[in-house]
C-alpha cells in the first residue's frame, strides 16, 4: 500500500512539474502558436468565422475591424508557413469547441513541395492539447518516422530544456504579448530596395496550372471533406502580396480548380483592383501586408462574407464582450500611441492628450520642478515652483497594473513608471502618457522651444 501511495505521489509530482514547466516555458511566439494557446480560452460556440492558414492570415486579417465595423466575431488559427496538414488538424481541434458559420482557408503555402516543408511546422503544435488529433498531427509532420521525437513532441518536452536560459518576465506575464484574436498588427513599411526588387514582375499571364504535391492535395481534400461533413461553408482565399511568381500561381490555379470541383468559392486577392492596395505603403515586406494593407483587405473580405453568408451582428451581444474588450485594447495599445508619436509640437500634443480616455498624463519640466498629473482630463496633482530641500515631495499613484511615482527635490523633478524613467529632455517639458487599457506607457515625449525632440 505504501509503495502504491508513493508511486501515485511521484506520478502526481511529475504531472504537476510538467504542467508548471509547460506554462513557464510556453513559447508565446507565432512559431509556438500563441494563437492556438489563446484559442482554448474562448467561450464555446462564439466564433462565427474561423480563419486557418499561415502568417498571411495573422498579418492580413484584422479581427478588430471585422468586429468594430461589421459585428463579425472571428478568430485566426494560424502559424508560420503552416502546411495544409497542420491546418487540417487545427481545424479538427477547433471544431471540438466551436461551431463556425464559415471557415476561411488561405492557400498561400500550398505551392511548396513536400521536401521544402519537412518538420519545420512541428513547433506550431506546442500549444495543442494532448489528444488523438495531436498525435496524428505530429505523425503527419514527423516524416522521418522518429518515434522518440514524436512522443516527446506530444508532451512538448523537447521545447522545455532549450528555453530555460531564454525565459524572461514576459513568459510569466502573458498579457505583455498580445494577439488580437490571432491578429498580429505590424506598422512597418516595405523598404524601397525590396519594393524595387519585385516591381517588374509580370502578373498578367499567370493562367497555367501545375499540380501541388500528392500530400498537399490529400490534406486539402480532407479539409474540404471535413467542412462538408460538418455542414460548414468554406471559402478559399489568397491574400495580397508582392513576391508572387508564376510557380506559385500555377499551384494556386490547380487548387482553385479543386475548389470548383467541390463548388467552393475562392478569392485570389492578388488580382483584385478594387481594394486599391498600394505595395509601397501597404506591405510590411514582400510577403505580408502591414496594418494599413490589412485594413483594406479585411474590409474587402468582410463585404464579401456579409453578402454571401448571413452572420449575426455581435456588437450588442454580451457573450461577445471579449471581442469588444480586445478591440478597445487594440485601439489603446496600437493606435493611441502611434497617433501621439506623430505629433511634433507641444501645443498640438497638449490638445491631443486632453481628449484621451482612460489615460494618465504627466507633464513635468526640467531642470525646474514643475509637474502636473491628470487622469481622464482631471487634475490629480500639481506643483508649480521648483522644490528646495525643505519642499521636497514624493507622490505615488496606483495605476492598477503599474505604479507611478513623481518625486521632487533640490535636484529637480523625476517621474517613473514601475521604476523606469521616461525622461526625454533635460531642458524643457516632458510628457508621459500611461494607458490604463493598454496597461503600459504608450508614449513619452520631450519638447524644447515648443518642438518635439527625438528620443
Amino acid at each position: 500500500m505504501k509503495k502504491l501511495c508513493s508511486t501515485l505521489f511521484l506520478l502526481c509530482m511529475f504531472v504537476g512539474i510538467a504542467t508548471v514547466l509547460g506554462r513557464a516555458t510556453l513559447n508565446r511566439t507565432d512559431a509556438g502558436c500563441i494563437q492556438l494557446a489563446d484559442f482554448y480560452r474562448l467561450e464555446e460556440d462564439t466564433v462565427d468565422v474561423l480563419f486557418v492558414g499561415s502568417s498571411h492570415v495573422y498579418y492580413s486579417i484584422n479581427t478588430c475591424n471585422l468586429y468594430d465595423d461589421y459585428g463579425i466575431a472571428s478568430y485566426l488559427l494560424a502559424s508560420p508557413a503552416q502546411p495544409v496538414w497542420i491546418s487540417y488538424y487545427f481545424l479538427q481541434e477547433a471544431l471540438k469547441t466551436q461551431s463556425p458559420r464559415l471557415v476561411v482557408f488561405d492557400v498561400c503555402t500550398l505551392y511548396k513541395k513536400q521536401s521544402d516543408v519537412g518538420a519545420a511546422s512541428l513547433p506550431s503544435l506546442i500549444s495543442m492539447k494532448p489528444s488523438r488529433e495531436k498525435w496524428k498531427a505530429i505523425r503527419a509532420v514527423n516524416q522521418e518516422e522518429k518515434l522518440l521525437d514524436a512522443i516527446s513532441a506530444f508532451f512538448s518536452f523537447p521545447y522545455y530544456h532549450t528555453r530555460y536560459d531564454e525565459l524572461t518576465r514576459q513568459d510569466y506575464e502573458n498579457t505583455k504579448r498580445v494577439r488580437y484574436h490571432g491578429y498580429k498588427p505590424d506598422f512597418q513599411v516595405i523598404s524601397s530596395h525590396e519594393l524595387k526588387q519585385w516591381a517588374n514582375v509580370d502578373r498578367t499571364d499567370f493562367d497555367k496550372r501545375e499540380p501541388v504535391s500528392e500530400r498537399t492535395e490529400l490534406y486539402l481534400r480532407r479539409l474540404i471533406e471535413l467542412c462538408r461533413q460538418k455542414n460548414i461553408p468554406l471559402l478559399l482565399v489568397n491574400s495580397p502580396y508582392l513576391n508572387q511568381t508564376e510557380e506559385k500561381q500555377k499551384a494556386y490555379n490547380y487548387v482553385f480548380a479543386i475548389a470548383k470541383e467541390y463548388n467552393i468559392p475562392f478569392l485570389d486577392s492578388n488580382f483584385v483592383k478594387e481594394m486599391q492596395i498600394d505595395f509601397a505603403k501597404d506591405l510590411l515586406e514582400p510577403s505580408h501586408l502591414n496594418y494599413y494593407g490589412s485594413v483594406k483587405y479585411t474590409d474587402y473580405l468582410a463585404k464579401w462574407i456579409k453578402s454571401h453568408c448571413p452572420l449575426p451582428d455581435r456588437r450588442a451581444d454580451k457573450r461577445y464582450q471579449s471581442w469588444e474588450e480586445m478591440s478597445r485594447k487594440f485601439e489603446h495599445t496600437e493606435l493611441y500611441g502611434r497617433a501621439l508619436q506623430a505629433i511634433s509640437t507641444a501645443s498640438d500634443y497638449r490638445n491631443a492628450v486632453r481628449s484621451l480616455d482612460e489615460c494618465v498624463v504627466v507633464f513635468y519640466e526640467k531642470p525646474h520642478g514643475s509637474a502636473a498629473v491628470y487622469e481622464d482630463g482631471k487634475l490629480l496633482f500639481q506643483i508649480q515652483s521648483q522644490p528646495s530641500k525643505t519642499q521636497a515631495y514624493f507622490e505615488h499613484f496606483d495605476l492598477g497594473y503599474s505604479d507611478l511615482a513623481v518625486k521632487g527635490d533640490a535636484k529637480g523633478v523625476s517621474v517613473m513608471v514601475d521604476r523606469k524613467d521616461y525622461t526625454v529632455t533635460e531642458r524643457g517639458w516632458n510628457v508621459l502618457v500611461y494607458d490604463k487599457v493598454a496597461k503600459r506607457v504608450i508614449d513619452s515625449a520631450g519638447f524644447e522651444d515648443g518642438k518635439r525632440k527625438e528620443n
